[in-house]
């Protein structure tokens, strides 16, 4: 055999080995000359190495509050839940658990039934009235705005799954709230603010998600009343949604 046939075939050996590599996204270690070592389960196990990271969150849901007395009726599809924020997100290696914590802003609105709408005495305390003969286009709701801090486990069902489910406590710093009335009577629009009330500064949320890779259905419920005891209707937060 020539020199030139042997050089020939050694780099069409080796252009060979370079296209498979690349197809398969392999490392290939050529030692010799001759000695081919493919490195593919290492590149599987790196796969699995431990993983933090920063993460965004954005979430749009629907408010069911429960427990409210008798003449207290909530309409869910017109209470609306608004969340945005960042999670740390910790991985160990080889792991299907995840851990998180993070910081969420959050808008919850509690809208009354069309009939009816908050008052607020001059004793900060919340009730139920009617709005005024003749109005239409009517909502009354409480709004509230919190900083929120999830503390999250999320388990995978498997390394090559796209499910997984997550559960953990929400804390909510309440900030800020407030009764918002809106009606019409004639060609008057009336948009009403009252301030005041005396809202729970600091409640605590269960959560639970249901994922499929980066799209949550999920579903929270607070123990705790949102308004202070005897300055209002003792209702519970209850709220589901779509988290992104």
């Amino acid at each position: 055999m020539t020199m030139k046939k042997l050089l020939a075939m050694m780099f069409a050996l080796v252009m060979t080995l370079s296209v498979q590599a690349l197809e398969r996204r392999d490392t290939i270690v050529i030692v010799n000359g001759d000695t081919v070592k493919n490195t593919t389960k290492q590149r599987a196990y790196d796969k699995y190495k431990k993983a933090d990271f920063l993460d965004f969150d954005l979430a749009l849901g629907f408010s069911a509050p429960t427990g409210a007395p008798d003449g207290v009726g909530f309409a869910p599809f017109r209470s609306t839940e608004w969340t945005i924020g960042l999670r740390y997100k910790y991985t160990p290696k080889k792991a299907l658990q995840t851990y998180s914590v993070g910081l969420w802003a959050k808008w919850s609105s509690y809208a009354l039934s069309k009939d009816k709408m908050f008052v607020m005495d001059d004793s900060h305390v919340v009730g139920v009235g009617a709005f005024p003969d003749k109005s239409s286009s009517k909502r009354s709701a409480i709004n509230i705005f919190s900083l929120s801090v999830p503390f999250l486990f999320t388990q995978k069902f498997g390394h090559k799954s796209c499910w997984s489910f997550t559960l953990g406590p929400v804390v909510n710093f309440n900030l800020k709230g407030r009764i918002n009335n809106e009606y019409t009577v004639g060609d008057y629009e009336n948009d009403i603010y009252v301030k005041g009330i005396e809202y729970r500064p600091v409640t605590i949320d269960l959560m639970g998600m249901v994922a499929y890779k980066k799209v949550s259905a999920y579903f929270k419920y607070s123990p705790m009343s949102v308004l202070k005891k005897d300055m209002g209707p003792q209702f519970h937060a209850l709220s589901f949604g779509v988290m992104l």
